[in-house]
């Protein structure tokens, strides 16, 4: 793979690069790719003298290989460098000694909306310069680069809710959904003297989002005796129920879905609905509970609850005190997480500087 290091070096690919001319293609559209020509619609695009754009194709953003969603939306070219996944400009400037001097600035841009963008991380590792670091740490996207601080500083990669005011105002599908027509800036902006190896960042500096949860301490508290005697039970009769039987399990947990207590997500490798995720219906499961309480276990939702939390633990080795402090654990997860005694939630990106 070619590293293009300097502006420099992306200004003299752009030249040497011939445009892609077919019967889909005119020369008009200026189709320079970047890497292999089977690949066009990763390529190089000429905005001005002092500005490339690399675009990695069916974005948004993107003037000839279009978003699918709004193939009639043709970005303006502030648009499209502003979307761009990666863009080179040159800039004159002045140091602190006031003397004119040429900087390259290097802006980096994640995809848009909060899915996965394997396509776009695996643009970004390729065509970024051999000073800049691209990273995927627990979901989130990272940039390293050599600063000016003579250390390689990591810089988080947010996603981005922007898709350009051209196919936002074209798509009712994405004026309903958290999708935004003016530019939010979640970009990486780096720039360094030319010439030089060391990078600055100029723009903002983002920090993650940060998942947080909290028990509903009062509503577990009117539960806690069907809690309670929820538990008893399961230690009571939990090692003689046969909860390592797959098949077993699987037809208890369907009596739960039969009953609207759980839907399961199923995917390819699920098709009998054991392992898939669970989406619970609380307030079914709370009436489960005072149900046990009330003496009904006998009822057939009651002993599928019980063995679909069972099936998830070791209770047959608990033989230990510490042992059973594990279970427990789990059993108040799983109770937490049944009735619907958590709250979560996302912090929104932190952002510092300009």
């Amino acid at each position: 793979m070619e590293f293009l290091n300097n502006f420099k070096a992306v200004e003299a690919k752009y030249n040497s690069t011939k445009p892609v001319i077919s019967k889909n293609h005119t020369l008009e559209q200026d189709i320079r790719p970047i890497g292999e020509r089977r690949y066009k619609w990763q390529r190089i695009k000429k905005l001005s003298d002092t500005c490339y754009a690399f675009l990695d194709g069916y974005s948004f953003g993107d003037d000839v290989f279009k978003w699918w969603g709004a193939p009639n939306a043709t970005p303006t070219s502030r648009e499209l460098q502003a979307l761009a996944p990666i863009v080179w400009e040159r800039v004159v400037g002045r140091n602190e000694a006031g003397d004119r001097i040429n900087n390259e600035i290097l802006k980096i841009r994640n995809g848009t909306g909060s899915g996965a963008h394997s396509t776009r991380y695996v643009f970004l590792d390729d065509f970024l310069p051999r000073s800049i670091g691209f990273d995927i740490q627990n979901g989130k996207q990272f940039i390293y680069a050599w600063t000016d601080k003579q250390v390689r500083e990591k810089f988080f990669l947010p996603k981005s809710n922007y898709v350009g005011a051209t196919a936002w105002d074209q798509s009712q599908t994405l004026q309903r959904r958290d999708f935004d027509r003016a530019d939010d800036n979640k970009q990486i902006i780096l720039m360094r003297e030319v010439g030089t190896e060391h990078w600055c960042n100029i723009g903002s500096v983002f920090t993650p989002k940060k998942k947080r949860s909290k028990v509903d301490v009062e509503a577990k508290a009117e539960l806690k005796s069907y809690i309670d005697d929820f538990w008893d039970w399961a230690c009571a009769i939990g090692v003689v129920l046969p909860v390592d039987d797959d098949q077993y399990v699987r037809t208890h947990r369907q009596v739960l879905i039969d009953c609207g207590v759980i839907s399961v997500l199923h995917d390819a490798n699920n098709i009998g609905g054991l392992y898939g995720k669970i989406e619970w219906v609380e307030h079914k499961v709370r009436r489960i509970l005072k149900t046990i309480s009330a003496g009904g276990s006998e009822l057939p939702e009651a002993l599928a609850l019980l063995v679909v939390f069972l099936s998830d633990t070791e209770i047959k080795e608990a033989t230990s005190p510490e042992d059973l402090k594990k279970l427990r654990v789990k059993f108040n997860q799983f109770i937490n997480q049944s009735c619907g005694l958590v709250d979560k939630w996302e912090e929104p990106v932190g952002k510092v500087g300009r």
